[in-house]
């Protein structure tokens, strides 16, 4: 059985420290993260930070040219790594909210 999890999310973009381009043997990719602030019940302000994959090198130049906080969506495919087993959006579309 084939599953595909597909998911849109949105929040700003979180530049990732360090080189942002990698390789696997998949292709060559750009990863990054979506933060997402939400407010908690006792008044403090949770920060989550979902990994994204962009193999689409369109894509990938669209995110090197934004800024860190750049209000975002990404619609993608839940994935996890083979290597790792760490989960990411492997993103499909992305573009400014």
């Amino acid at each position: 059985m084939v599953v595909n999890n597909y998911v849109k999310v949105s929040g700003s973009l979180h530049l990732i420290k360090g080189h942002m381009e990698d390789e696997n043997q998949v292709g060559k990719y750009v990863h990054f993260s979506v933060r997402q602030d939400t407010a908690c019940e006792d008044g403090r302000t949770r920060h989550d930070f979902l990994i994204m994959r962009a193999y689409d090198p369109e894509i990938g130049k669209w995110v090197k040219q934004q800024q860190e906080g750049t209000p975002l969506s990404v619609e993608g495919e839940v994935k996890s790594s083979l290597g790792s087993g760490e989960m990411y959006i492997l993103v499909k579309k992305i573009e400014n909210n």
